[in-house]
């Protein structure tokens, strides 16, 4: 006759029942599971072999990081040009205006174009030479390699330059390597224009409406606010308020800035263009009455260096410079410079003494031994600009001739 099983739970009811640790063969369906001792009682703690399960239901909705990392995308070939380069060699030269006192000049010669200018030259000089429109030449700066821009102090206003960058060959010419267009520096004074035009440009209006108002009405040439200009000074009807402007007359005028003197300089900044001029003007009436001796110079110091001081100075300055050239070689040879022959002292020295005037000179300077076998040269190079402000003058000199090669 064939027994039952007995159940999970008549299993575990006779091991309390017993006190006595099962087989764990018996308790095949419960391996985590088993009493610390044989010993234990029945509510003994038990060990447990595995984790409890963990309930993910409330992390259901918390994001992964992927286990992939997506490889980096490439940039697309036109976010990435390479490098700009310091120089593109172009050999271009700019001038401008910085202001009505100061040139800026930059160029765009390669480290190789520079070198080869500075090897061709006599003596590997490179300049930069800065010319009055007409040609004369206002200023010449030696510029070294590695430099691509300079600021010109030429202190005219309202006047034109251009700019060249070159060497002087061994011939003592002057080889151009390239030259800038015009520029023009701007006044330092009032303007002559004196006109100005009023023209009311409402904001609740496009420029393509605005167009379409008055394109019928436009004069050959005229640009968009010029023809609105000229039709509200004219009275035409627009769908929006104009304001036309009103010239003063010379009374008003003359009120206006009696006002200006007596308030409007209490209550703006000063600093500001309008209230230089309002002193500049002030001044220029001070000077015209006698009670200043020294005159405006400039907007940018409309006092000068001057201001506030007697006319009674004694202070002066003057000031000049000569040329002496001096050297030595063989009694008997024979030395020439820029081609005369020059008499030596009886110890083959010689020395000649030049006035120094304003310009450009190359002077060749030759030896020729005595049995006419042998030659030594040298060619030496001046320049002389001469800059200087009010009050200085020139120091009388003994009569000195002009040196040789004079070229500028």
């Amino acid at each position: 006759m064939s027994k039952e099983k007995p159940n999970s739970k008549e299993k575990n009811s006779t091991a309390r029942k017993t006190g006595k640790t099962p087989d764990p063969k018996t308790f095949a369906g419960y391996p985590n599971v088993l009493s610390s001792s044989s010993s234990t009682s029945e509510n003994a703690p038990r060990l447990r072999l595995a984790p409890l399960p963990i309930d993910t239901s409330a992390h259901k909705f918390d994001l992964k990081p992927s286990s992939e990392t997506p490889p980096p995308q490439e940039p697309p070939a036109y976010e990435y040009l390479g490098e700009l380069p310091d120089v593109y060699g172009t050999k271009k030269l700019f001038l401008t205006s910085r202001d009505p006192h100061y040139l800026f000049a930059y160029w765009d010669l390669a480290w190789e174009q520079f070198q080869e200018a500075e090897n061709a030259a006599h003596d590997r000089k490179v300049f930069l030479q800065i010319y009055h429109a007409a040609g004369d030449r206002v200023q010449q700066i030696q510029i070294h390699n590695g430099t691509r821009q300079w600021v010109i102090h030429v202190n005219e206003p309202d006047s034109a330059f251009y700019s060249e960058i070159g060497y002087y060959r061994w011939d003592g010419g002057f080889e151009v390597v390239t030259r800038s267009g015009l520029a023009t520096t701007p006044r330092d004074s009032l303007s002559w224009k004196t006109h100005a035009d009023f023209v009311t440009i409402p904001f609740n209006f496009t420029f393509q409406q605005l167009w379409e108002m008055v394109r019928d009405l436009m004069l050959p040439g005229e640009d968009l606010a010029e023809a609105l200009a000229r039709l509200e000074a004219l009275g035409h009807p627009f769908p929006f308020q104009t304001f036309v402007g009103r010239y003063l007359s010379d009374d008003a005028h003359e009120a206006m800035l009696d006002y200006m003197r007596n308030d409007m300089i209490r209550r703006i900044q000063v600093g500001s263009f309008e209230i230089t001029e309002i002193l500049k003007r002030q001044l220029q009436e001070h000077v015209t009455s006698g009670q200043w001796s020294v005159p405006p110079t400039s907007l940018s110091s409309p006092f000068g260096a001057s201001f506030g001081v007697g006319s009674e100075r004694n202070f002066f300055m003057h000031v000049n410079a000569e040329l002496i050239i001096y050297g030595g070689t063989d009694p008997k040879a024979k030395v020439r410079i820029d081609g005369q022959e020059i008499a030596l002292r009886p110890d083959g020295t010689f020395s000649y003494h030049f006035k120094f005037s304003d310009g450009r000179y190359h002077i060749p300077i030759t030896a020729e031994s005595p049995d006419k076998v042998e030659t030594r040269s040298a060619l030496l190079s001046f320049l002389r600009v001469t800059d200087t402000s009010s009050g200085v003058d020139a120091t009388p000199q003994p009569p000195l001739p002009e040196p040789f090669g004079k070229s500028a």
